[in-house]
């Protein structure tokens, strides 16, 4: 198996679960008034924004493995360090497209470590259909295809689709061709301002695990584990932290998680709250739900 080459295409695949947890609770279908509260309601606003800032440096993942699969490294140094404007991979390249100019020191493709710098100027809409602007910048261990390689990243007036970002954001590949896909992520020292100028501290841990489909080369069998946790706090002393407390799963062959719960607790000086969020039992279906208390929401993901 081609780990560095499995990585770069499933790495938009297996990065849905705060995302799907953000859209959804915008697009929730129905709620109950049972047990609704303006605390629930806190919680719930809280735990969007929470998984909300978890997606914005997950995205941070998505441009971080497009741009240090070989193929896209080689391009960008043939091309010292000019704007792709076809995509970091070119226009046969893996994942999504991103207008960024791209700058690689040492400029070569032999010596590391590497730093990487993706700058997508006052803003650009790329073809996955993000706004991004501002930079980050990539410290490369080794390629990225190579079980221990690391990536550490930092920003600079970086902010994706109106989340501006802070911190150090790290990813180590731990994959093997006996064992699969593996990578953890971790945010230490975040920040994220949303696009309402409210601002919040971020950290948070995750690890994906291939668990179906090693060795293949028919992504349709890939399936992968998510587990983590997060945590998120603002300046009005509201904190909320999240643990993946049965693993996540994503299908290759499904667009949606068919099941694992992530469990948060919500907090405001002597008031705490609990709460899940179910994907469901394994169906490939769109049907989730949160529930806080007694106060329990229906949720249909896009």
């Amino acid at each position: 198996m081609k780990t560095g080459y499995s990585l770069a295409k499933t790495a938009f695949l297996i990065l849905l679960p705060s995302a799907l947890l953000v859209s959804s609770c915008k697009k929730s279908s129905s709620s109950s008034a049972t047990g609704a509260s303006s605390s629930n309601s806190d919680a719930a606003s809280l735990s969007e924004s929470s998984a909300a800032s978890d997606n914005a440096f997950d995205d941070a993942f998505n441009v971080a493995v497009q741009t240090n699969q070989d193929h896209s490294l080689n391009n960008i140094i043939l091309h010292a360090g000019g704007t792709q404007t076809n995509g970091m991979g070119g226009s046969t390249g893996l994942g999504a497209f991103y207008c960024a100019s791209v700058s690689v020191t040492p400029l070569d493709t032999v010596n590391y470590p590497k730093q990487i710098v993706v700058d997508f100027g006052s803003g650009c809409t790329s073809l996955d259909g993000i706004t991004r602007s501002g930079s980050i910048t990539y410290n490369l261990s080794k390629r990225f295809r190579n079980p221990g390689a690391t990536i550490s990243a930092t920003f600079t007036n970086y902010v994706v689709n109106g989340y501006k970002l802070g911190g150090t954001y790290t990813i180590t590949n731990n994959s093997s061709l006996t064992n699969g896909i593996q990578y953890t992520t971790a945010v230490t020292g975040g920040s994220v301002t949303n696009p309402n100028d409210s601002s919040y501290t971020f950290s948070g841990t995750k690890t994906v695990t291939q668990t179906a489909g090693i060795g293949s080369l028919d992504f349709s069998t890939y399936v992968f584990s998510v587990t983590g946790n997060y945590m998120l706090a603002n300046s009005w002393g509201q904190s909320l932290t999240a643990n993946i407390t049965t693993p996540l799963v994503k299908q290759e062959s499904c667009k949606h998680i068919v099941s694992g719960v992530v469990s948060f607790v919500y907090t405001k000086g002597t008031t705490t709250l609990n709460g899940t969020f179910d994907y469901g039992s394994g169906a490939c279906d769109s049907l989730a739900a949160i529930k806080i208390g007694t106060y329990t929401k229906s949720v249909t993901l896009p």
